[in-house]
Protein backbone atom coordinates (compact mmCIF):
# COMPACT_ATOMS: atom_id res chain seq x y z
CA UNK A 1 0.00 0.00 0.00
CA UNK A 2 1.37 3.40 -0.95
CA UNK A 3 2.70 5.26 2.05
CA UNK A 4 0.64 8.23 0.87
CA UNK A 5 -2.51 6.19 1.48
CA UNK A 6 -1.68 5.02 4.99
CA UNK A 7 -3.80 6.89 7.52
CA UNK A 8 -2.85 7.45 11.16
CA UNK A 9 -5.10 9.61 13.31
CA UNK A 10 -6.11 9.93 16.95
CA UNK A 11 -9.47 10.98 18.32
CA UNK A 12 -11.96 10.32 21.06
CA UNK A 13 -12.39 6.72 19.90
CA UNK A 14 -8.64 6.08 20.04
CA UNK A 15 -5.85 5.70 17.49
CA UNK A 16 -7.11 4.75 14.02
CA UNK A 17 -4.68 3.33 11.44
CA UNK A 18 -5.54 2.18 7.90
CA UNK A 19 -2.89 -0.03 6.32
CA UNK A 20 -2.34 -3.04 4.05
CA UNK A 21 -3.47 -6.33 5.51
CA UNK A 22 -1.00 -9.04 6.45
CA UNK A 23 -1.55 -12.80 6.39
CA UNK A 24 -1.69 -12.69 10.17
CA UNK A 25 -4.74 -10.37 9.90
CA UNK A 26 -6.93 -12.89 8.08
CA UNK A 27 -8.55 -14.39 11.17
CA UNK A 28 -9.37 -10.92 12.47
CA UNK A 29 -10.81 -9.91 9.08
CA UNK A 30 -13.04 -13.00 9.08
CA UNK A 31 -14.31 -12.03 12.53
CA UNK A 32 -15.00 -8.46 11.41
CA UNK A 33 -16.82 -9.49 8.22
CA UNK A 34 -18.97 -12.10 9.95
CA UNK A 35 -19.86 -9.73 12.78
CA UNK A 36 -20.65 -6.89 10.37
CA UNK A 37 -22.88 -8.92 8.04
CA UNK A 38 -24.53 -11.38 10.46
CA UNK A 39 -27.51 -9.06 10.96
CA UNK A 40 -28.53 -9.61 7.32
CA UNK A 41 -28.95 -13.40 7.41
CA UNK A 42 -32.62 -13.20 8.51
CA UNK A 43 -33.24 -10.85 5.57
CA UNK A 44 -31.47 -12.86 2.86
CA UNK A 45 -32.07 -16.42 4.04
CA UNK A 46 -29.32 -18.88 4.87
CA UNK A 47 -28.45 -20.06 1.34
CA UNK A 48 -27.91 -16.61 -0.15
CA UNK A 49 -26.18 -15.43 3.02
CA UNK A 50 -23.69 -18.31 3.06
CA UNK A 51 -22.76 -17.66 -0.58
CA UNK A 52 -22.49 -13.94 0.05
CA UNK A 53 -20.16 -14.41 3.01
CA UNK A 54 -18.03 -16.89 1.07
CA UNK A 55 -17.63 -14.31 -1.71
CA UNK A 56 -16.68 -11.55 0.73
CA UNK A 57 -14.14 -13.81 2.44
CA UNK A 58 -12.47 -15.00 -0.76
CA UNK A 59 -9.08 -13.64 0.29
CA UNK A 60 -7.25 -15.51 -2.46
CA UNK A 61 -9.27 -13.75 -5.17
CA UNK A 62 -9.07 -10.35 -3.48
CA UNK A 63 -5.30 -10.67 -3.09
CA UNK A 64 -4.75 -12.00 -6.62
CA UNK A 65 -6.57 -9.09 -8.26
CA UNK A 66 -5.95 -6.37 -5.69
CA UNK A 67 -5.14 -5.98 -2.04
CA UNK A 68 -6.80 -6.25 1.34
CA UNK A 69 -6.71 -3.24 3.64
CA UNK A 70 -7.59 -3.05 7.32
CA UNK A 71 -8.43 -0.38 9.86
CA UNK A 72 -6.98 -0.77 13.33
CA UNK A 73 -8.63 0.99 16.24
CA UNK A 74 -6.33 1.09 19.26
CA UNK A 75 -4.32 -1.81 17.85
CA UNK A 76 -7.25 -4.13 17.05
CA UNK A 77 -8.52 -4.77 13.51
CA UNK A 78 -12.04 -3.34 13.45
CA UNK A 79 -12.57 -2.74 9.74
CA UNK A 80 -11.52 -4.20 6.41
CA UNK A 81 -12.03 -4.03 2.68
CA UNK A 82 -10.57 -5.09 -0.66
CA UNK A 83 -9.15 -2.64 -3.20
CA UNK A 84 -9.16 -3.57 -6.91
CA UNK A 85 -6.99 -1.45 -9.26
CA UNK A 86 -9.07 -2.84 -12.16
CA UNK A 87 -12.58 -3.50 -10.89
CA UNK A 88 -13.71 -5.11 -14.17
CA UNK A 89 -12.23 -8.42 -12.94
CA UNK A 90 -15.06 -8.70 -10.41
CA UNK A 91 -17.37 -9.81 -13.24
CA UNK A 92 -20.06 -7.27 -12.39
CA UNK A 93 -19.93 -5.30 -15.63
CA UNK A 94 -17.64 -2.46 -14.61
CA UNK A 95 -15.51 -0.95 -17.43
CA UNK A 96 -11.85 -1.92 -17.65
CA UNK A 97 -9.51 0.61 -16.10
CA UNK A 98 -11.86 1.70 -13.32
CA UNK A 99 -10.76 0.96 -9.76
CA UNK A 100 -13.11 -0.32 -7.11
CA UNK A 101 -13.79 -1.80 -3.73
CA UNK A 102 -15.32 -4.94 -2.34
CA UNK A 103 -16.25 -6.41 1.04
CA UNK A 104 -16.20 -3.23 3.10
CA UNK A 105 -16.88 -4.20 6.71
CA UNK A 106 -16.80 -2.50 10.11
CA UNK A 107 -17.21 -4.41 13.35
CA UNK A 108 -20.47 -3.37 15.07
CA UNK A 109 -18.54 -2.29 18.17
CA UNK A 110 -16.51 0.18 16.07
CA UNK A 111 -19.34 1.83 14.16
CA UNK A 112 -19.72 5.57 14.41
CA UNK A 113 -15.98 6.24 14.71
CA UNK A 114 -15.16 7.02 11.06
CA UNK A 115 -13.75 3.58 10.26
CA UNK A 116 -15.73 3.08 7.03
CA UNK A 117 -14.91 6.60 5.84
CA UNK A 118 -11.20 6.05 6.51
CA UNK A 119 -11.20 2.77 4.57
CA UNK A 120 -12.99 4.39 1.63
CA UNK A 121 -10.63 7.36 1.65
CA UNK A 122 -7.63 5.01 1.59
CA UNK A 123 -9.13 3.01 -1.30
CA UNK A 124 -9.82 6.20 -3.26
CA UNK A 125 -6.25 7.33 -2.59
CA UNK A 126 -4.96 4.03 -3.99
CA UNK A 127 -7.23 4.43 -7.03
CA UNK A 128 -5.78 7.86 -7.74
CA UNK A 129 -2.23 6.58 -7.49
CA UNK A 130 -3.11 3.83 -9.97
CA UNK A 131 -4.40 6.47 -12.37
CA UNK A 132 -8.01 5.25 -12.35
CA UNK A 133 -10.61 7.78 -13.55
CA UNK A 134 -13.41 6.29 -11.43
CA UNK A 135 -13.74 4.45 -8.12
CA UNK A 136 -16.71 2.05 -8.17
CA UNK A 137 -18.44 -0.29 -5.75
CA UNK A 138 -21.61 -2.25 -5.12
CA UNK A 139 -23.65 -2.59 -1.97
CA UNK A 140 -26.73 -4.71 -1.40
CA UNK A 141 -30.18 -3.14 -1.58
CA UNK A 142 -30.98 -4.28 1.96
CA UNK A 143 -27.94 -2.48 3.41
CA UNK A 144 -29.71 0.81 4.00
CA UNK A 145 -27.05 2.16 6.37
CA UNK A 146 -24.32 1.65 3.76
CA UNK A 147 -26.49 3.27 1.09
CA UNK A 148 -27.02 6.29 3.33
CA UNK A 149 -23.26 6.51 3.93
CA UNK A 150 -22.41 6.52 0.21
CA UNK A 151 -25.09 9.13 -0.45
CA UNK A 152 -23.74 11.31 2.37
CA UNK A 153 -20.15 10.99 1.13
CA UNK A 154 -21.12 12.19 -2.34
CA UNK A 155 -21.01 8.94 -4.29
CA UNK A 156 -23.21 8.91 -7.39
CA UNK A 157 -25.74 6.17 -8.11
CA UNK A 158 -25.01 4.28 -11.32
CA UNK A 159 -28.12 2.12 -11.86
CA UNK A 160 -26.86 0.97 -15.27
CA UNK A 161 -24.39 -1.19 -13.33
CA UNK A 162 -26.91 -2.62 -10.84
CA UNK A 163 -26.94 -6.41 -10.80
CA UNK A 164 -29.06 -9.19 -9.32
CA UNK A 165 -27.17 -10.42 -6.26
CA UNK A 166 -28.58 -13.94 -6.43
CA UNK A 167 -27.62 -14.38 -10.08
CA UNK A 168 -24.09 -13.19 -9.36
CA UNK A 169 -23.83 -15.75 -6.56
CA UNK A 170 -25.12 -18.64 -8.67
CA UNK A 171 -28.81 -18.52 -7.71
CA UNK A 172 -30.00 -17.51 -11.18
CA UNK A 173 -33.37 -19.25 -10.86
CA UNK A 174 -34.20 -17.30 -7.71
CA UNK A 175 -35.05 -13.60 -7.77
CA UNK A 176 -33.31 -12.05 -4.80
CA UNK A 177 -31.86 -8.61 -4.08
CA UNK A 178 -30.12 -5.95 -6.10
CA UNK A 179 -26.44 -5.15 -5.97
CA UNK A 180 -26.69 -1.38 -6.00
CA UNK A 181 -23.93 0.44 -7.89
CA UNK A 182 -22.16 3.61 -6.77
CA UNK A 183 -19.30 5.52 -8.38
CA UNK A 184 -17.04 8.47 -7.64
CA UNK A 185 -15.50 10.38 -10.54
CA UNK A 186 -11.81 10.82 -9.75
CA UNK A 187 -10.95 12.57 -13.01
CA UNK A 188 -12.39 15.78 -11.59
CA UNK A 189 -9.91 15.58 -8.71
CA UNK A 190 -6.35 16.60 -9.29
CA UNK A 191 -3.88 14.06 -7.91
CA UNK A 192 -2.81 15.51 -4.58
CA UNK A 193 0.55 15.80 -3.01
CA UNK A 194 1.40 13.52 -0.14
CA UNK A 195 0.25 16.14 2.35
CA UNK A 196 -3.05 16.67 0.51
CA UNK A 197 -3.77 12.95 0.50
CA UNK A 198 -2.93 12.71 4.17
CA UNK A 199 -5.30 15.59 4.94
CA UNK A 200 -8.17 13.85 3.14
CA UNK A 201 -7.45 10.57 4.91
CA UNK A 202 -7.19 12.23 8.30
CA UNK A 203 -10.45 14.10 7.78
CA UNK A 204 -12.24 10.87 6.86
CA UNK A 205 -10.80 9.00 9.81
CA UNK A 206 -12.02 11.64 12.24
CA UNK A 207 -15.52 11.89 10.72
Amino acid sequence: MSLRCVSRTSGLAGRLIVRSARLTDHDAIREVVRAAYQQYEPVTGSELFSRYIADLLDFERHSRHGQLIVAELDGAVRGSGAFYPDVSVQGLGWPRGWAGGRALAVHPEARGHGVAQALLAAAECLARHHGAPVFALHTASFMTTAIALYDRLGYRRAPEFDRDLGAFLGLAAQATFRSVAYVRDLSADQPGTSSADETRLATAAQA
